[in-house]
C-alpha cells in the first residue's frame, strides 16, 4: 500500500470538520463510490486526469486522511495504488498532495463569528457549500470514522459561524495560460499541443466552481480545441504517411 496518510490533532467541531470537507470533496470532484469493498472518494478518468483517490475520518478530536493515485489500464481496470510523487504521463502527482496539504491547513483556521471580523472569501457554515453531484450526507453508509450528520444541533438562534473555504481560482489563469500555448504548440508538435491542452482541461475544471468560471470555462473550451487540433494533425498525418508508402 502507497498512500499518502496525514494525521492531525484539530480539536475543531465536527461540524465545521464537514463543512470543510465537504466544500473540498465538492470542488475537487470527488465522488463517494465502493471500490473492493471499501467505501471512499474517487475523480479522474484515468484519461484526462489522473484517477485520485480518498478516504478520511475525524474522532475524538483527532482527523485522519489517506490519498493515493493508480494506474488506469482501461476504463474501470486500475493498477497497483501510486505515492503522491513523480509523474504519471504528464503530470505531477504531488499536485495532489499539494491540494491534500492547503485542505488542511483549512481545517487549522480559526473560526470567526458574526461578532468578528470575517476576512474576504469566508463563508457562512449555516449556508452549506453546493452539493451538486454529491451523495445525501443523510443516506451515505456508515463510514467508521466520519462524523453522523443527522440530528445536528438547530443553528438557527446561533452566531453565524465564518470559516475560508477552499480557493480554486487559481486554476482559472493556468487554464487560459496552459490553452493558449497548446494552441501555439500546435504548430510545431502535436504532442507537446496535447501535454498543454490537456493541462488546461485539468485546472479549467478544478475552477469551474470559483469566481473565475468564465476564465475557466474559456481555458478548458480552448483546451479541449487544442486537443481536438493535435489529434486532426495526427490523423492527417498518418494518412499521408499512408498514401505515401502505397
Amino acid at each position: 500500500m502507497a498512500r499518502y496518510i496525514r494525521e492531525v490533532e484539530l480539536n475543531k467541531p465536527e461540524d465545521f470538520v464537514q463543512f470543510i470537507m465537504t466544500d473540498f470533496l465538492n470542488k475537487q470532484g470527488f465522488k463517494l463510490v465502493e471500490f473492493q469493498g471499501e467505501m471512499l472518494y474517487r475523480v479522474g478518468d484515468g484519461f484526462f486526469e489522473i484517477p485520485k483517490f480518498l478516504t478520511w475520518g475525524y474522532r475524538n478530536g483527532i482527523f485522519h486522511v489517506e490519498a493515493w493515485t493508480r494506474n488506469c489500464w482501461l476504463p474501470g481496470v486500475y493498477g497497483a495504488e501510486n505515492a503522491l510523487d513523480g509523474l504519471m504521463g504528464c503530470v505531477p502527482k504531488s499536485a495532489y498532495k499539494k491540494d491534500i496539504e492547503e485542505l488542511i491547513g483549512l481545517l487549522f483556521q480559526p473560526i470567526f463569528t458574526n461578532g468578528q471580523a470575517t476576512p474576504n472569501g469566508q463563508m457562512n457554515m449555516q449556508q452549506q457549500p453546493n452539493m451538486q453531484g454529491q451523495p445525501n450526507m443523510q443516506q451515505q453508509p456508515n463510514m467508521q470514522g466520519q462524523p453522523n450528520m443527522q440530528g445536528q444541533p438547530n443553528m438557527q438562534g446561533q452566531s453565524q459561524i465564518y470559516v475560508r473555504g477552499v480557493d480554486t481560482s487559481r486554476y482559472a489563469t493556468m487554464a487560459l495560460v496552459f490553452s493558449l500555448l497548446g494552441i501555439v504548440f500546435n504548430i510545431v508538435s502535436s504532442l507537446v499541443g496535447v501535454l498543454f491542452g490537456t493541462l488546461a482541461i485539468l485546472n479549467g475544471k478544478k475552477a469551474l466552481t470559483s469566481q473565475k468560471k468564465g476564465l475557466a470555462t474559456a481555458g478548458l473550451v480552448i483546451g479541449i480545441i487544442a486537443d481536438v487540433i493535435a489529434a486532426i494533425r495526427v490523423i492527417v498525418m498518418f494518412l499521408a504517411f499512408v498514401m505515401y508508402c502505397v
